[in-house]
C-alpha cells in the first residue's frame, strides 16, 4: 500500500533488472527513495515511519536505502535539504521575472507564503518540528534549515535597499518583520489544518504586504 498523497508516481524497483545502473537511474532512485520517506514522514510523523515500510513501499530490500542513507536521521535529513532547495529555488525564480528590485521582493515575499502556507510543507515541517521536541541535533538543523532558506529573500531586501531607503542595520529587521508577518497567518493555517482558497491567500498575502510595507519604507517611497 503506498502512503496517502502518492498514487500515480513511479516506484524504481530494485529488485527486478540487472547490471550496475547508470547515474541517471541511480539519481532517480534516490529520488523515488526521497519521494516514498517524505510521503511517509508526513502521514506517520518520523517515529512512526520506518526503514521497513519505507523499502517495503518501494519493493526494495533494506539493504538497498541504506546503501544511500546510513540511518533514518539522515534520510529524513535528505529529504529536508531537498525542500529547502526547492524552497528557495522557487523564491529565486519568483524574483527574477521582475527587474524592479521591489516587485521582485514581493514575488520573492509571495512564493515564501505560498509555500509555508501549504498542506505539503506543513505536515513535513509538523513531523520535524515534533521530533525537534526532543532532540537537541534537530533543533540546530532546523535554525540551520531556516537560515538557509531565507537567503532569497535576506538577498532581495539587500537589493531593495537603495530605493526603500533602508540602512544597513534595517535589513535584518525588515526581514524579520515581514518572516514575522509571514509566518504568523501561515502557522495559524498549519496547527488548523484548514487551509484557505487560493483567492484567501492572495487576499492573506496581500494584507500582510500592505503592512510590511507601511512598517517598514520610509514615507513616500513606495
Amino acid at each position: 500500500m503506498q502512503p496517502a498523497g502518492f498514487a500515480g508516481a513511479t516506484i524504481v524497483n530494485s529488485r527486478t533488472g540487472a547490471g550496475r545502473p547508470t547515474k541517471a537511474q541511480a539519481a532517480a532512485k534516490t529520488e523515488a527513495l526521497l519521494d516514498i520517506a517524505r510521503a511517509l514522514f508526513c502521514e506517520r510523523g518520523y517515529a512512526g515511519a520506518s526503514i521497513d515500510e519505507i523499502a517495503d513501499t518501494l519493493k526494495w530490500s533494506k539493504h538497498t536505502v541504506y546503501n544511500r542513507f546510513p540511518n533514518k536521521l539522515a534520510l529524513l535529513e535528505a529529504v529536508v535539504d531537498r525542500d529547502v532547495e526547492r524552497f528557495k529555488r522557487s523564491m529565486r525564480d519568483a524574483g527574477g521575472a521582475s527587474g524592479d528590485p521591489i516587485d521582485a521582493l514581493q514575488s520573492i515575499a509571495r512564493a515564501y507564503f505560498g509555500f509555508s502556507s501549504s498542506p505539503s510543507y506543513s505536515a513535513l515541517y509538523s513531523a520535524v518540528a515534533l521530533e525537534a521536541a526532543t532532540s537537541s541535533h534537530l533543533r540546530q538543523k532546523l535554525m540551520e534549515w531556516a537560515t538557509t532558506s531565507l537567503e532569497p529573500l535576506r538577498r532581495a531586501i539587500e537589493a531593495a535597499t537603495p530605493r526603500s531607503g533602508w540602512n544597513a542595520r534595517t535589513v535584518e529587521e525588515a526581514c524579520e518583520i515581514l518572516i514575522d508577518l509571514l509566518d504568523g497567518e501561515a502557522n495559524r493555517l498549519k496547527w488548523s489544518g484548514n487551509f484557505a482558497s487560493a483567492a484567501a491567500v492572495e487576499h492573506a498575502f496581500a494584507r500582510r504586504w500592505q503592512v510590511f510595507a507601511l512598517a517598514v519604507v520610509p514615507q513616500g517611497r513606495w
